[in-house]
């Protein structure tokens, strides 16, 4: 807008710059007048007639021609100039504002299915819309670890990409449109701008696969491709659990349900590789390593969390992640403890004599991680974390071990002023799936209710509540969520300050909602609650 208003006041300048040109007397116009008026005296008669010469009428319109023409010459070199100085500030624009573009093709169909031809136009378009749904749902998780681990850890940048099916070709085009109009002289340094800012970003490419004649699974292949060359490209598919595989629901159907795994799978991998090719230039060696461990550590919880509501592939996924975690940083106590959580919650999965084995290592790679961390009151979540392990398993010694583990940690341990609502919440786990087994630990029941509670009050941020609903490890401890949360929010409606209390100050009403709630329920289900993910999802 600024460029346009002094293009028209310079316009307007030179215009009115020219009729005062035009109109003031040269000295040459004077000359002329002086040449054409005879010397001899004119009498007073002869000066009142009015005289028209036919020459000095040709020389002022010859005047007035080039003072038209000097104008018009002016004029074409300002608009000339203006012109070049806004082409170049659009080019310049163009440049420093340049975005990394996210370009995700339609599906192909590769599928050998023609009924999917038609579907695809609405399957691609939906792909992009959950695509888009699901990057803002990590780039919210990242901004939440930043706070939780400072800035250092990884800085996203302040726009995200949103799918499209064609890559920004202005710059080219502009490029393109003025080569046509310089000296041929300069046609390899226009050349030459297009190949040092090209487009940046990344291409996918999306593919329907499906195996057997009758189509007895079903895949989507995606291929990742960086614009740019700057990172290697990926292939992988994501394919249907062997339960969908059995569906009798039409291919699109399945489709549509495997698209949520998928989608899920390629946000996450698109994150990754955005925060790999953010890692600061200056950091090399040790510091280059430790960094993207971090980053491997990091995926490898969102996979983990990921895992319960989109297949055991990403069990695999983030074993893989949190493995590469361990060997770029093999003295950080966090990936042991991730990769103990995940084997813990996969072997809650499958069959009672494949979960013990799970369990067994997830108990190996906690005493990993109590070996590597020296924070007391870390430590104490993850001898948590083994105690659950352990009890799981069923064997005699790891479920005393277990026991042994919690009664330390309450020895001497004032529960009315923890504040960490963490260790309060996997307490109350610990205990509920004590009573749920009959591990003969006495009021586990009740214990594993207290704790909950606790845990949930000191919940500022309430980060944990929609959590606990869904939580597997909170079974039988109480019948309805829905109305336990609408307690509690009372109580903290009542006493907003109730989250920082201590002593009695905090028990007292702690008691009242679990007395409001009463002592006969059996379970935590509340179907109109959407699933959430349990409480493994926070990022540590």
């Amino acid at each position: 807008m600024k460029v346009r208003l002094l293009l028209v006041f310079a316009v307007l300048f030179v215009f009115s710059y020219g009729l005062s040109a035009y109109r003031r007397p040269s000295i040459y116009s004077q000359q002329i007048i002086a040449r054409a008026t005879p010397t001899a005296t004119l009498t007073p008669s002869q000066s009142n007639k009015p005289r028209i010469s036919i020459t000095k009428l040709t020389d002022d319109l010859e005047v007035a021609e080039k003072n038209v023409t000097r104008i018009f010459l002016i004029l074409v070199k300002v608009v000339a100039a203006l012109l070049s100085l806004l082409i170049l500030y659009r080019i310049i624009l163009m440049l420093f504002q340049r975005s990394s573009q996210l370009i995700v093709d339609n599906f192909i169909n590769a599928s050998d299915a023609d009924e999917m031809d038609k579907v695809l136009p609405g399957l691609s378009q939906l792909a992009r819309e959950r695509l888009v749904g699901e990057m803002k749902g990590v780039r919210q998780r990242v901004k939440e670890h930043i706070i939780n681990q400072g800035p250092e850890t990884y800085h996203p940048p302040d726009k995200l990409p949103l799918p499209q099916t064609t890559p920004d070709q202005r710059l080219g085009d502009l490029v393109t449109s003025l080569s046509e109009f310089t000296p041929d002289q300069m046609h390899p340094a226009m050349n030459m701008l297009k190949a040092i800012f090209p487009p940046f970003g990344t291409k996918v490419t999306s593919i329907l696969q499906s195996q057997g004649k009758e189509y007895d699974r079903l895949g989507i292949t995606f291929e990742i491709t960086n614009i740019q060359g700057r990172l290697s490209s990926k292939l992988y598919t994501v394919w249907e659990s062997v339960d969908n595989s059995l569906s009798e629901e039409a291919l699109k159907d399945r489709y549509r349900k495997l698209l949520g795994s998928a989608i899920r799978w390629l946000a996450l991998e698109l994150s990754r590789r955005e925060m790999v090719a953010a890692v600061p230039w200056y950091h090399w060696g040790r510091k280059r390593d430790r960094y993207q461990a971090k980053i491997y550590n990091f995926f490898g919880a969102l996979n983990l969390a990921s895992a319960p509501n989109h297949g055991k592939l990403f069990y695999d996924l983030a074993i893989e992640d949190l493995q590469q975690a361990i060997v770029l940083y093999p003295e950080w106590f966090q990936p042991y403890e991730n990769l103990a959580d995940t084997y813990s919650s996969l072997g809650r999965e499958i069959s009672s004599k494949e979960s013990i084995n799970w369990q067994r290592q997830a108990i190996l790679q906690y005493d990993r991680a109590l070996h590597a961390c020296e924070d007391e009151s870390v430590k104490r979540r993850i001898r948590i974390g083994k105690a659950m392990a352990g009890l799981i398993t069923g064997d005699v010694n790891l479920t005393q071990e277990a026991k042994d583990e919690i009664e330390n940690l309450r020895k001497g341990w004032d529960e009315t002023s923890e504040l960490n609502t963490r260790f309060l919440y996997n307490l109350a786990a610990w205990y509920a799936i004590a009573h749920r087994i009959n591990a003969e630990v006495k009021t586990a029941l009740s214990l594993a209710r207290r704790y909950l509670v606790y845990a949930l009050l000191r919940d500022y941020e309430r980060t944990l509540w929609e959590w606990a609903g869904k939580d597997p490890d909170l079974q039988g401890i109480c019948e309805n969520y829905t109305e336990l949360k609408f307690l509690m929010l009372k109580k903290l409606n009542e006493v907003p300050e109730l989250t920082s209390l201590t002593g009695n100050n905090f028990t007292t009403h702690a008691e009242e909602v679990l007395k409001a709630l009463g002592t006969g329920d059996k379970g935590i289900r509340d179907k109109e609650e959407l699933p959430m993910p349990n409480k493994k999802e926070s990022i540590k």
